[in-house]
């Protein structure tokens, strides 16, 4: 990756082993994996902002799609009548080694209503070489519900993967301290790395943005 891009995305986790604070639901896609793997399902990843969402949703796609065949689209706007292109297009298999196609939707909780009955049905006949993840924060995921009564069945035809809210401090500061010593951006002892995850409130997107502006170097 680029040397200018964000720690971030940088240091985004690859492989399954690399990915930090989520030990339960590496497991579960393990188990997943073991018993026919991830494609021809849904999945549904809620979270805190930072934790891990999108992370989670591009390390099940690179298990069953090739980076060409794997598309990213944000709810927001998302309509039926394209709700119903991606599902034709899905029909057929994708280029390359990997023969499977992806489709994340991001902020899901950015769904309308008429994006919402489409997926009802798309949901209940995905191929099996395709898999639909969608990614939502928590406060996104509730605020959903309330407003669309439509919203809860679409749960049911996904797989949930809620990401752990908590014990992820400590597990973050580590990795965000072995961040800053390998970019030189280290000069402040473990604790300063702890306080600042939980001034961040375990985003460690927000908290390596800060690494990166300098914010563990000695003045």
């Amino acid at each position: 990756m680029n040397a200018v891009c964000p720690l971030f995305e940088r240091y985004r986790p690859t492989r399954w082993e690399d990915l930090v604070g989520q030990a339960k639901i590496v497991r579960r896609i393990g188990r997943l994996q073991e018993r026919g793997g991830l494609a021809g399902r849904a999945y549904w990843i809620s979270g805190q902002s930072g934790t891990g969402k999108t992370t989670v949703a591009r390390l099940i796609a690179q298990e069953v799609a090739d980076p060409l065949n794997v598309e990213e689209v944000d709810a927001t706007g998302l309509s039926a009548a394209a709700i119903r292109s991606l599902e034709q297009e899905s029909q057929l298999y994708g280029m390359g080694p990997l023969s499977g196609r992806c489709y994340l939707v991001n902020e899901a909780h950015g769904l309308n209503r008429a994006a919402v009955r489409q997926l009802l049905t798309t949901l209940e006949r995905i191929p099996g070489h395709v898999v639909w993840a969608f990614t939502t924060t928590n406060d996104g995921q509730e605020g959903l519900f309330e407003e669309l009564d439509d919203a809860h069945p679409l749960l049911s035809r996904c797989i949930e993967l809620p990401l752990a809210r908590r014990g992820l401090a400590e597990a973050f500061a580590e990795r965000a301290r072995e961040i800053a010593i390998r970019e030189d951006l280290d000069g402040r002892p473990p604790a300063a790395y702890l306080e600042l995850v939980r001034q961040k409130r375990n985003n460690l997107r927000a908290v390596l943005q800060e690494i990166e502006a300098g914010a563990m170097l000695v003045e």
